[in-house]
């Protein structure tokens, strides 16, 4: 089978966007437990997941969905609902940041809600992914044709991963750094093409 570079690379970015969400989980299941969390690294990866896939990777699949729906393929309750996820998830990301900045200047009323709005962001994405994956991935392979590819690549951002990518920001780095650790812990290589860096300092707090 014919591989498809736009549809690979959606699915690279969601492994990669997979180990945020991994990062985010952990995070909250610390703050559950009343367990010290490190609310800095939390707050980085919900900016990240905030300001990269809205971009880049949503606007993306959105236009894969424009082309099926053109084509008359039998998915119109599937892209109206992964629709309505896209801008739920980008509400809830707001949200969160919003309240793990909140919690880190010591308001505790903030810890309820972000578990709560947490918990509903990481069950929405794990759904929106296996929705994209399962039904609406292989259905662009199967009704779109070469120039709705050729379309979709030409209307795309076209911006490097300020985190996974070949020119990462400092913005990242703290963050870089946790996963950079976690895939060694794990045996599993990080899917990106930076340098490892020297060393890098702890960011005090995740600006918008």
């Amino acid at each position: 089978m014919r591989v498809n570079p736009t549809i690979e690379k959606l699915r690279r970015e969601h492994a990669e966007m997979r180990r945020i969400v991994i990062l985010i989980r952990t995070q909250l299941d610390l703050l559950e437990r009343h367990v010290e969390l490190d609310l800095v690294l939390l707050t980085n990866a919900l900016y990240y997941m905030r300001k990269f896939p809205s971009v880049v990777h949503h606007p993306k699949e959105e236009l894969i969905f424009e082309k099926l729906l053109a084509r008359g393929a039998p998915v119109q309750k599937e892209v109206e609902q992964l629709h309505a996820q896209h801008q739920e998830i980008y509400a809830l990301e707001d949200n969160l940041i919003e309240l793990a900045l909140a919690l880190q200047k010591g308001d505790s009323q903030a810890r309820a809600r972000l578990l709560e709005f947490g918990r509903h962001y990481l069950a929405i994405q794990a759904l929106h992914v296996e929705t994209e994956e399962r039904i609406l991935f292989p259905a662009a392979l199967q009704n779109l044709r070469a120039y709705d590819w050729k379309d979709v690549r030409k209307k795309s951002v076209s911006i490097d991963d300020p985190l996974f990518g070949s020119n990462p920001t400092e913005r990242y780095r703290y963050l870089y750094d946790y996963l950079l650790r976690e895939a060694a812990d794990s045996g599993v290589s990080l899917p990106v093409t930076r340098q490892a860096p020297a060393s890098s300092s702890r960011k005090t707090s995740s600006s918008r």
